[in-house]
């Protein structure tokens, strides 16, 4: 019995151990991510000044005011409000106010950004008639009506899963020319993804990738002969969520 006794108490303070080093490890991962959102914040880019411009990424733009900018090192985060109504870069339903940090460009280029980040819209909107959104992307813009955008995104439909996905789309004089539908290019849930915009002539060829090498290309688009040579590219965040919505982007890299 004695020895049974032993063998118990062993157990006992064995399992005490073991729960002490989790919350040590949770406390130690709390302690983590406070101090990365504290770093974000404190040098943060003040929300919606055209004039305070992010190095490397160009202006932020946040045309409702209710957004917000932070960059640590090389990462840029965008804050887009849960309860405000939705944010957006969709003119045929007069909504084209989703926060962005664009730089111009004229002619050919390839733009590459790293996007991570919790994308859980759930399913409910505050765009009604509209399911759950979350998009993370790279835009390319010759003004608000008229805008080619690749985003990593999430949908979730009511009483419905969430469904991860590249949604690869252009609108032209304020008009939708295709929806992005998301059984055409399922992405994973987690971990990060690479997307990839590039100009040749006037053709736009999007790519996405799990790691900045393996790239998968999607059917590439044509921008109308009548937008501009000098247009406008960047990060984007598009939320019609009911729930904050913070995604991060990193690794941007540019060639004009």
């Amino acid at each position: 019995m004695s020895g049974v006794g032993t063998q118990i108490k062993g157990q006992s303070l064995f399992h005490n151990k073991m729960h002490t080093m989790k919350l040590s490890l949770s406390f130690a991962l709390l302690l983590a991510t406070s101090s990365m959102v504290t770093a974000l914040e404190s040098s943060a880019a003040s929300p919606a000044k055209a004039n305070a411009e992010i190095n490397g990424w160009g202006m932020p733009t946040d045309p409702d005011g209710d957004c917000k900018f932070f960059v640590a090192h090389d990462e840029l985060l965008i804050t887009v409000p849960g309860n405000n109504g939705p944010h957006d870069l969709a003119a045929e339903i007069k909504t084209v106010n989703a926060p962005r940090v664009l730089q111009p460009v004229r002619g050919d280029f390839v733009l590459q950004v790293k996007i991570e980040g919790r994308l859980t819209p759930g399913d409910e909107s505050t765009l009604p008639g509209r399911t759950g959104y979350n998009g993370a992307g790279i835009v390319l813009m010759a003004d608000p009506e008229n805008v080619i955008c690749l985003a990593r995104a999430v949908l979730h439909r009511s009483g419905g899963e969430p469904m991860p996905y590249a949604n690869f789309e252009m609108r032209s004089n304020g008009k939708l020319d295709r929806i992005g539908y998301a059984n055409e290019h399922p992405l994973p849930m987690t971990g990060p993804v690479f997307l990839r915009l590039e100009r040749r002539g006037q053709k736009i060829i999007g790519a996405v990738s799990a790691d900045g090498v393996k790239w998968d290309v999607l059917k590439s688009k044509k921008i109308p002969a009548d937008w501009p040579q000098k247009l406008k590219v960047g990060v984007v965040a598009i939320s019609t969520s009911k729930e904050e919505f913070n995604p991060r982007f990193s690794n941007l890299q540019i060639v004009k």
